[in-house]
Parts: structure tokens; sequence; C-alpha cells
């Protein structure tokens, strides 16, 4: 997995920390800077951070966008002695932000500083212990060391710190897709989707789901069943867990169901699973045994006649001409779908997010 360090830290959209002590006029010119920084007009934001800093030595977030615009430049010695100003622990704690240890991690790797990139993270964690940035930092370093249970092991401590990063799901739905529990892969991968659905990783994100759902029928057509996860606990003392219960009602829902077959998975296809698993889903009880956002996402679309152009909608990228050809035929049900979307945004909290370490 290739990362791009610094651009990871510029696709954050950070919210602003406006300290007291600073005056709006700073706080204008530091937005001029970052819009600056946006448009690449790299020399002209510099030279507005360093004439903010100047006047208020103390504004760190003018710190941290001026080791971002140095960063930009590959001037990495430069931006770590602004990181190393502004990621000093003795600074009170609501003065820094953990986007700070982040950036400061991710100049060493630059600099193929392994020891202190990890040191940088760790420090970071200590401070902000629930950071979901810095614990995806670290999941990707480890995978990229080859140690992908402790990288999964970050990615659900990143989603329980933090169910709203969008990343943690992003880089979840890779990491998942290489480990023996790749139903995390799927929802994961929709989560992002519904969070991101204009970017390029959602992209990335719409093909793995489709390939997922392909795969798992492939698997069906081989051996009977499909199975989604390692763990095996049906008919336990307390009953399934969430992926043996999820993958056992996909396999009945495979068993009943003639897809129409062109070599590949057709994106229908998927649509008519997921309508049969619905319905199975909540006969056995497991709506409310296993909230989950995403299955009950499905079952509001499919009340409203919308599942298939959502299917198609997610899956887009993994079957192109299908998602056009549906596309020109059902123009409107596709607005509909898109105005219904902007009226149910998919918003997780603390108590119904989508995450391995609930179930």
């Amino acid at each position: 997995m290739k990362r791009i360090c610094i651009l990871l830290v510029m696709m954050m959209g950070l919210g602003l920390a406006i300290s007291a002590q600073v005056p709006q006029s700073a706080v204008r010119q530091l937005e001029r800077a970052i819009e600056a920084i946006n448009a690449k007009r790299y020399a002209e934001a510099e030279r507005t951070l360093r004439a903010v800093i100047k006047r208020h030595p103390t504004y760190y977030d003018a710190r941290y966008e001026l080791a971002l615009v140095l960063s930009l430049q590959k001037r990495y010695d430069e931006a770590l002695a602004e990181c190393a100003i502004i990621c000093d622990t003795t600074i009170p704690k609501h003065q820094q932000h953990d986007h700070y240890f982040q950036l400061l991690g991710n100049l060493y790797a630059q600099k193929d500083d392994s020891v202190n990139a990890d040191a940088s993270y760790q420090r970071g964690l200590q401070r902000f212990p629930t950071s979901a940035r810095l614990h995806v930092e670290q999941a990707i370093r480890l995978v990229q060391r080859g140690n992908l249970e402790e990288a999964l092991e970050e990615i659900e401590s990143a989603i329980s710190g933090d169910p709203t990063y969008p990343l943690s799901y992003y880089w979840g739905a890779r990491m998942y897709r290489a480990s023996s529990e790749r139903i995390w892969a799927i929802f994961y991968a929709e989560v992002f989707i519904n969070l991101r659905p204009n970017s390029a990783k959602a992209d990335e994100m719409s093909a793995l789901w489709y390939n997922m759902f392909r795969e798992a029928i492939e698997q069906f057509d081989h051996v009977g069943k499909i199975v989604l996860s390692r763990e095996i606990r049906i008919g336990g003392p307390s009953g399934p867990s969430f992926p043996d219960a999820f993958s056992a009602v996909l396999t009945e829902s495979a068993r009943v169901l003639r897809f129409n077959r062109d070599f590949e998975l057709p994106i229908a296809s998927i649509d008519t699973l997921l309508g049969d698993f619905l319905q199975r889903w909540k006969q056995r009880g497991y709506d409310t045994t296993f909230r989950n956002i995403i299955i009950e996402r499905y079952q509001q679309l499919k009340q409203e006649g919308l599942l298939d152009a959502y299917v198609h909608v997610v899956a887009q990228h993994g079957k192109p001409m299908q998602f056009s050809e549906f596309a020109q035929k059902n123009q409107a049900r596709l607005q509909q779908l898109e105005r219904w979307i902007r009226r149910h945004q998919l918003r997780l909290t603390r108590d119904n997010y989508v995450s391995r370490y609930r179930w």
C-alpha cells in the first residue's frame, strides 16, 4: 500500500481552532494563506504565514500551516523545525491538535526516518489517545511492515475513538480485504462511499465493494456457502456472531436465487440478493439483535423503492458499463435517490457506528 503522507494531511478538511488571544485580523490572514495553499501559491502563503507568526508567535495553527506549506515545497528540515515547536508537549493541550503530530510523523516518514515517525505518532497518541487519524497512521505503517493483525487493531481503535473519520473506513476496507475477516471490507467500503461519495477514493471503494459481492457468489458456486469471517459461532450458547449470521443469511439468499450471469455478477443481481437478504434477516430477528446502520439503510431504501438505484450507484465502478445502461433508463429514479440521500445523509455516532469491535 502506497501512501502519500503530506497529501493525506491536506485532505482532512481541518477546522481552525481560534485562540482567544488571536485577533480576527490574524484569523482572516490565516484563511487567505490556506486559500493560497489550496491554489498552490506556496510562496504567497508562506509570506502571509510568516507575517502572522511574527506578530503572534503562539498562534500554533499558523505554524502548522507554515510547516505544511514548507513540506509541500519539499523543505522538510524547515518544516520539521516548525513542527518541533507546535508539538512541544509543554504547550497546554487545548492549544494543540492531533494533526500537528500527524504532520510531524509524516515529515519524518518522507525522510525515511521510521524511528522518529513512529515516535511522533506515539507521542501524539499519548497526548490524544482517541485520535482516529493517528491510529490510522499507525495502521498504515504496520501493514507496510507486514503486521496486518496489529494494523487492523489500530483501525478498530481509530473507529471507536472517532466513528466519523472517513479515512478509518477507507484504510480499513483495504486492509480487511486482505484478511480473513472480509465482511468488514464490505461494510467499511460502503460507509466510506456514503461519507465521501464524490472523492476519487470512493471510486476505488465502489470497485472493492462490487468485487467483494462477486467473490462471495463465486465462493457459493464452488463450495455451496458464503464465509466472510473466520469466526464460527453458529448455534453456540449465545447464538451466532454478527459475521456468522450475515454470512449464513447471505448463503440462504444465494441458494434460492437464480442469478442472471454474464461471466461476472451483474449489479442487478446484488440488488436481488440484498432484497431477499433483508426479508430473511428480519424474519430471524437479527434486525433488532444486531443493529447495523448500513442494513437499516438498505431497508429504508427498499421501502422507498430505491434499493436498486442505490446498489447501482454504490457498485458503479465495479461494472461501469452496467451502471451507464441503468442510468440511461432510470434518470428519474437516480434523481429521486439523490434527493433521498441529501435528506438522509449517513450520520455516524457512538451509538450506531459499524465496527468489528461492536460485535
